[in-house]
């Protein structure tokens, strides 16, 4: 635009002064051969459009320019020729994907449509209904309710709701939307619009990934999956769990490192003091000689409380090996707070065992296994071998401590004294019972029998159904997967499920009252010495707890708890508002309109409108905190920015005043953002604004609370050093939020 109406100027002048117009520059007539090739037809002849001739300073142009000139702009025609080709290309490819999506997309409506084609309109049933009609109606109802319910608490902690897509669906989808962004790597376009795509990508393989892992077939494959891993490395961890039994009394736990290394084995050995200090310091390796039993009832803060590091493979395998059994129990009753922290730590020694066996899997692939393990020379590092230094290298890190020796201790799963009576299951009985039972095959395809067996069964409808009947308790079987699809998103978030319908008052009430009661508990704690009073109290803590997590996401789910923040949110809008927009006024009389364009010298060194010159401080803190820089530009102008822009921007050592003028310079453009949900873009810089947001509240609260304390500007009396007792604010420099917004004063007029 800009430059079209420079070349308008231009040519209103030339014909006041009579004057040869100046041909136009190289960009105008790149720009004009651009928009006639637009206009050409499809068979890619470039002739002008009928009835309308070429621009004459153009022609003009083109009968002055010599035969360089020519040949760089048939070079130049050419390129964009070229570009514009791979364009059409591009958008041939992408129309072709777009009809491939549709007609995918066509095909899950189609099955949508395939299960549900039996279903009835509802407001169309002539009554009066039968008994089965009656309960299957009321049970819909209740269904829908329900799915409302789950959808609310799914997008108010920020999940989108998945679709029902089919497994193998959603596996095509996810290996297609991956080829593409393996393609948009390196593919030649616009960065910006690479972004903008590969965005777009990342939320349909979000989708797709989110609607995978909801399906029963997927949670059967990572079944099966875990159950060939942990067959797979079986084997060798029962031969870890013998080796450390070898080495470890029975008795280990009431040993001391000095009896340890002290007293023969039972085949006359002495253990070496390494492994005396290692089983002592170490102590979780002494729940090897502890019965699993024992394990499953400890309680949680005693296994979170026992040293993990420095284990080697060897040890990893062998824990694993022994708890695995418990593990399983601690898995199923998950619903207990207190069993969940112990299944939890268990996962948690899961995954660093993986990740230690992962890297040595794979070291021993590249370098070879012990035995024919070369190591690379000094003198030749170029040559073959393992690289690693020291414990760097996974197979000496695994023989820092060698139990390859035997010591005479029992290899078997001999436990010291316990009072559980429950026999415990050898390594050969567990070995046998897995192998005699072959992991079961998938029911997904009897699921939807069980499922309407169950829904009769829960309805207690009458054997004889009419075809109503079916068509409307079909209809509640996809209500019913629907439910368990919401509430198993809901669990893999981490969420608890919403109980029982809770009304807002109700809700809110025993919120009040369990929050005192979890306080007055916790100030229980904190002064019991008892173990067993110590364990009473943290399980009714536990309880508490939950009863408060309930009521709590009761609440949240409610319209009037909607509200009731909107409401807020408001409000405090409304009393920031009118010292924000008096600290923006501040700023913008300290601040030059064209800061952007200045340097710091500049900036330092002209005089201001007033006459005066702006301190060399203030300067520095517009061109560095250069978020400040905003304010002097329009909100409609930063609204298309790009989020990579804003992000970029410097926000450290921001004052109250600065975060005030900030807040509201840019509070109109934050629920704009805030409403593109589809658009990857807007939906980071509406992150960046409530990042700034929430940095501004949190200031603002300590501000306020410092003011009410110790007084505000003007009257704000700081304690004396040699008399500290006196009262006033005993912070020191800009520990106190009233001299920390001070350090750069705005009180002045530029």
């Amino acid at each position: 635009g800009l430059s079209e109406r420079s070349q308008e100027g231009s040519k209103v002048q030339a014909e006041e002064t009579s004057e040869p117009p100046r041909p136009p520059p190289m960009g105008s007539l790149l720009a004009e051969i651009s928009k006639r090739r637009a206009m050409v037809e499809d068979d890619g002849h470039s002739e002008p459009p009928k009835n309308e001739e070429p621009p004459r300073q153009f022609e003009r142009y083109q009968s002055e320019q010599g035969p360089e000139e020519e040949e760089f702009q048939r070079a130049q025609a050419e390129q964009q020729r070229r570009e514009e080709i791979e364009s059409q290309k591009r958008e041939k490819k992408e129309g072709l994907r777009k009809e491939a999506d549709e007609k995918q997309i066509m095909t899950h409506e189609e099955l949508q449509q395939e299960a549900s084609k039996d279903f009835l309109d509802r407001k169309a049933l002539t009554e009066p209904y039968s008994e089965n009609t009656k309960r299957i109606l009321r049970a819909l109802e209740d269904m829908e309710s329900r799915h409302t319910k789950l959808e609310r608490s799914l997008a108010q902690n920020g999940i989108q709701v998945s679709e029902d897509i089919p497994y193998e669906v959603a596996k095509d989808k996810i290996t297609e939307i991956t080829e593409s962004m393996k393609e948009l790597a390196t593919a030649d376009m616009d960065p910006y619009a690479i972004e903008k795509k590969y965005n777009h990508l990342e939320e349909e393989l979000a989708k797709y990934s989110s609607a995978l892992m909801l399906t029963d077939e997927y949670a059967e494959e990572q079944k099966r999956l875990e159950q060939e891993w942990e067959d797979a490395i079986e084997e060798d961890n029962m031969v870890a769990l013998e080796r450390l039994r070898s080495h470890m009394p029975v008795t280990v736990r009431s040993l001391t490192e000095e009896e340890l290394s002290s007293t023969p084995s039972p085949n006359g050995k002495i253990l070496p003091k390494a492994f005396a200090r290692k089983f002592k310091r170490t102590n979780i390796l002494q729940l090897l000689r502890v019965n699993p039993d024992d394990i499953e009832k400890m309680h949680p803060s005693l296994l979170e409380g026992i040293r993990t590091t420095g284990l080697t493979l060897t040890e990893r395998r062998a824990i694993h090996e022994h708890l695995r059994d418990v593990a399983e129990r601690w898995e199923e009753k998950q619903s207990d707070p207190s069993v969940e922290k112990k299944w939890q730590w268990f996962q948690s020694l899961k995954i660093k065992f993986k990740e230690t066996l992962n890297a040595y899997t794979m070291h021993v692939e590249k370098y070879g296994p012990p035995g024919n393990h070369p190591y690379a020379q000094r003198n030749n590092p170029g040559g073959e071998g393992c690289p690693l230094l020291g414990n760097q290298c996974p197979l000496k890190a695994d023989a820092v401590i060698d139990y390859s020796e035997d010591y005479g201790y029992p290899k078997e799963a001999v436990y010291e004294a316990s009072d559980t009576q429950r026999p415990t299951r050898s390594a050969s009985m567990r070995s046998s019972r897995r192998s005699s039972q072959p992991l079961q095959p998938s029911k997904v395809k009897s699921s939807e029998t069980e499922i309407m067996e169950e829904l009769r069964e829960r309805l207690q409808l009458d054997p004889e159904e009419t075809d109503v009947d079916k068509k409307l308790l079909r209809e509640l079987f996809h209500a019913e997967k629907r439910t368990r699809s919401l509430e198993k998103q809901l669990t893999q978030a981490g969420l608890s499920l919403p109980q029982e319908d809770i009304s807002y008052s109700v809700a809110k009430a025993k919120v009040a009252g369990l929050t005192e009661e979890i306080k007055e508990l916790a100030a229980k704690m904190g002064n019991t010495a008892d173990s067993k009073e110590i364990a009473k109290l943290e399980s009714e803590f536990g309880r508490l707890s939950q009863e408060l997590d309930k009521y709590n996401n009761a609440m949240m789910l409610t319209k009037e708890w909607a509200q009731e923040q909107e409401d807020k949110e408001r409000q405090w809008e409304a009393d920031v508002s009118p010292d924000n927009y008096e600290a923006l006024q501040k700023i913008w009389r300290h601040m030059p309109v064209n800061i952007r364009d200045l340097s710091e010298a500049v900036l330092t060194s002209a005089p201001t409108p007033n006459g005066k010159v702006l301190p060399t401080a203030m300067a520095k803190k517009f061109k560095r905190t250069n978020i400040l820089m905003l304010l002097r530009l329009d909100p409609a102008d930063i609204e298309p920015m790009h989020p990579s822009s804003l992000e970029a921007m410097r926000t450290t050592g921001l004052t109250l005043t600065e975060r005030r003028a900030l807040h509201e310079h840019l509070k109109d453009l934050a629920p704009k953002w805030q409403l593109m949900t589809s658009d990857k873009m807007a939906e980071r810089k509406w992150m960046w604004h409530a990042s700034l947001k929430s940095k501004f509240k949190e200031v603002l609260e300590k501000y306020d609370q410092h003011v009410k304390q110790y007084g505000p500007p003007g009257n704000h009396p700081y304690a004396k050093r040699n008399d500290p007792g006196s009262g006033g604010c005993p912070l020191l420099g800009n520990q106190c939020p009233v001299k920390a917004d001070l350090a750069t004063d705005y009180n002045g007029d530029y």
